[in-house]
């Protein structure tokens, strides 16, 4: 038994997943605001920050501050260049001081590409299996990259229900995994990007085959977010219902 929380946080990203005995993260912007789903203990088990924007990591400061041990720090591989105009110098210092700071007190760090091989899962826990599909290595790591193109790209297996987390996947990081990966989702999907048309990859979406599509967004914070091309994308695509946050609240799903 366990439920997933698709939480309301503005146009921004934060999921707990709380299985049997551990709790998982998935980006942790606000996580504050949630503090009843974080475990007494204050031991989690794992935090995956899908890639080094503020409105994805934030939390982790908190996390930090309230004395939150991590078992595994999870984060985009990405190599930030000089003047990169895809993610602030203050981000990247601000986040790596946060994974610096875990890694001290024991957190173990890693920063994965797409797994090599699906014959046995990226993670294996507590009855939950985590898939890596993505970034493709030669993607996240090209001369004209930007930190979407890296972003991570996972599904979690909880007991017969899938969630494909996306975080803000750029379309070339979707569509390099759209054609080289079976059952990419099938059951719900975290959109990209908040809505985004760029993270609206239509060979992705149709790939995944969503009976949901989970939308974590709000208006008038960013032009064009969400995207009413890409809120047709996903509603032609989706079998059963498209959720979004600023008009649904947070999700919770039981399994």
């Amino acid at each position: 038994m366990g439920k997933l929380h698709c939480l309301n946080v503005g146009c921004a990203d934060a999921s707990v997943i709380v299985s049997t005995n551990c709790t998982f993260l998935v980006d942790c912007h606000d996580i504050e605001s949630h503090a009843d789903l974080l475990p007494s203990s204050k031991n989690i088990r794992g935090v995956f920050i899908t890639h080094q924007h503020r409105d994805h990591y934030s939390g982790l400061e908190y996390l930090r501050r309230k004395g939150y041990s991590i078992g595994c720090l999870i984060y985009s591989p990405y190599d930030r260049r000089y003047a990169d105009a895809s993610v602030t110098s203050d981000e990247w210092d601000e986040f790596s001081s946060h994974r610096d700071y875990f890694g001290s007190k024991g957190t173990a760090l890693r920063a994965p590409y797409r797994q090599e091989s699906f014959d046995e899962a990226y993670w294996n826990i507590d009855g939950i299996k985590f898939w890596m599909l993505g970034p493709n290595q030669k993607i996240a790591a090209s001369g004209t990259r930007e930190l979407h193109d890296a972003c991570l790209v996972f599904r979690a297996d909880v007991s017969d229900r899938k969630c494909t987390f996306t975080g803000d996947a750029s379309d070339c990081n979707l569509n390099w995994i759209a054609h080289n990966t079976s059952h990419i989702c099938d059951d719900i999907l975290h959109a990209s990007h908040h809505g985004s048309l760029n993270g609206a990859d239509l060979d992705f979406i149709k790939k995944c085959n969503p009976g949901y599509t989970v939308i974590s967004t709000e208006v008038d914070v960013h032009e064009s977010i969400p995207d009413e091309i890409a809120l047709k994308r996903y509603a032609d695509n989706t079998r059963y219902k498209v959720y979004r946050t600023d008009k649904d609240g947070t999700l919770v799903w039981t399994f």
